[in-house]
């Protein structure tokens, strides 16, 4: 029952950025310029996916049960957002393809690679077999890290893009900006208070 609504979700998530990719490509063209349109569309929709299940435990942590099932949901949310950022990817190599020169410089190429490949690191050790591997110390690092990395990623994307370009551009990016940094900031105040805990923990009794 669980592998079933995983695959529902990889499944809808995927569909919907082809939907997405397709939509945008037959209506602007296959050229340069419509395949970067098509890039932040498809990343805007894998976002919806990525976002509630990187913010779904801080959520739960710190306002209570009624966010629980975003929480329980995680796996197939973080699932969901890489089945999704395939179409990204492809689009990508695609852009590669179609330009004379390189697209993005090779600092940022770097920059945003390690996101995309940490993306299928984490989808893979997802899996129970694969995670079992691993001690789980260093599933919990791995995870952590990868899922922080690419926060960060999308949040850099959404914020230094913009006030390169217009001020209509730059209003239309204000939701994933918030949400972005909302999100960062509940994961950081869960990350104090299981410190300040185990701080307590250590402390003697008296």
């Amino acid at each position: 029952m669980h592998t079933s609504r995983t695959l529902l979700w990889m499944t809808g998530a995927f569909a919907g950025s082809l939907v997405v990719a397709a939509l945008t490509l037959a209506f602007f063209g296959y050229g340069q310029a419509a395949t970067h349109i098509a890039l932040q569309l498809t990343a805007r929709w894998s976002y919806c996916f990525f976002l509630p299940a990187y913010a779904g435990s801080a959520l739960a942590a710190i306002f209570g049960p009624r966010f629980q099932p975003v929480a329980s949901r995680a796996r197939d949310l973080g699932l969901a957002f890489a089945a999704a950022h395939l179409t990204h990817a492809s689009l990508v190599a695609w852009l590669y393809y179609i330009s004379p020169k390189p697209p993005v410089s090779t600092h940022s190429a770097l920059f945003f690679g390690v996101a995309l490949f940490l993306t299928y690191v984490l989808a893979l050790f997802s899996i129970p077999k694969m995670a079992a591997n691993l001690p789980p110390r260093a599933w919990w690092a791995l995870r952590t890290f990868g899922m922080e990395y690419i926060a960060f990623a999308f949040l850099y994307d959404f914020i230094v893009v913009p006030f390169s370009s217009s001020p209509l551009h730059l209003i239309s990016y204000i939701p994933f900006i918030a949400f972005g940094t909302t999100a960062a900031v509940l994961r950081i105040l869960v990350y104090g208070k299981k410190l300040h805990r185990r701080w307590l923990s250590l402390q003697p009794a008296h």
